[in-house]
């Protein structure tokens, strides 16, 4: 008899560790056979060894996260050797400590233990940017060519706000296909060059998406094989603007053996959101992602109240269908605090 799929919930997280330990509960609660492994940002909040009870299939490593450079990408590898080296699993899925369940975790195992493919990865050609494609992303003409085909060095951490008014004209100026260079303070203050040989070919082309995914562990292996293979192009990736939303889908997508689809199932709301950050959800935005085709949500803060998240956990341990009906009701909306 086949032994039970056993998923892995890779969590990178940098604070709240009473939030981390309730989303640790229901994610064991509802997938009993999981393990999950915590890659927890050495710069943040203490996380006590006590946080999560003793449970042997809850596992904690130092880390590293942040946005818009190499960091995340070096800490969910750094998390995939580990994880290769010391835990059995089938699939992964890579969560953000703000992220929640928002359907039920015994379908979400079903249907992956019954699946064709190798991954829910959002993905799309960087350099066309087929709107559809692309979706619920959106990018100006021209944005992946300008991510993605130049090389970039930091300045400093952060660009103060007279900084980056100073230099909004040169920005507009470099925001050209033809431009050589490249200005950038969303994420610092950071300079790039055009790449004189990027990596980029008819045969292996450059992708981005969202960094979020579920994929099976011959993926994640693939992935630490093609790290140690190839480090010229794992070089260049450290050097391109926010190489999260590229690294994981230019590997993947270009292996011919896997299949993906262009789904994550997440949900984030990106209406007004600041530098690629989505809003924070409230009770009243429950309609927008629960009895849809979302397995995870983010991101939701603790200010929600235990009543909201007590909900949520009727959702993400209801065994097929989700108790949504008391949170798609108007009147039904749970008070923030």
């Amino acid at each position: 008899m086949r032994p039970p799929m056993q998923p892995l919930f890779l969590i990178q997280s940098h604070k709240e560790p009473a939030q981390l330990a309730r989303l640790v509960r229901v994610l064991r609660g509802g997938c009993p056979d999981s393990h999950v492994l915590i890659s927890h940002d050495i710069r943040g909040a203490a996380l006590p060894a006590s946080t999560f009870g003793g449970d042997p299939r809850v596992h904690v490593i130092g880390g590293k996260g942040g946005r818009g450079d190499f960091e995340i990408v070096d800490g969910y590898l750094a998390a995939l050797r580990w994880a290769r080296d010391h835990i059995d699993y089938d699939w992964i899925t890579n969560l953000s400590g703000q992220d929640y369940p928002v359907s039920s975790l015994e379908a979400f195992t079903a249907e992956l233990a019954g699946a064709e493919h190798d991954g829910f990865l959002h993905h799309f050609d960087a350099v066309k940017q087929d709107a559809i494609d692309m979706q619920p992303m959106h990018w100006p003409p021209g944005h992946g060519h300008g991510r993605y085909y130049f090389q970039y060095k930091k300045v400093k951490d952060s660009a103060s706000v007279i900084e980056r008014a100073a230099l909004k004209a040169p920005r507009i100026v470099f925001d050209r296909l033809d431009a050589p260079y490249r200005i950038n303070t969303a994420y610092g203050l950071l300079f790039g060059r055009r790449a004189a040989a990027p990596p980029f070919t008819e045969r292996f082309r450059c992708y981005a998406g969202s960094y979020w995914h579920t994929i099976r562990r011959a993926c994640a292996d693939y992935l630490l094989d093609f790290t140690d293979g190839n480090p010229d192009i794992v070089g260049y990736m450290r050097r391109v603007l926010i190489p999260d939303e590229s690294f994981v889908q230019t590997v993947l997508v270009n292996e011919p053996r896997f299949r993906f689809v262009n789904d994550n199932r997440r949900y984030y709301n990106m209406r007004g959101s600041r530098r690629g950050h989505p809003q924070a959800l409230r009770a009243d935005d429950a309609p927008d992602f629960l009895g849809k085709q979302y397995v995870f949500a983010r991101k939701f803060e603790t200010t929600n109240g235990a009543a909201f998240f007590d909900r949520l956990d009727a959702v993400a341990l209801a065994p097929h269908a989700d108790p949504t009906e008391e949170f798609t009701r108007p009147a039904a909306a749970v008070p923030v605090p």
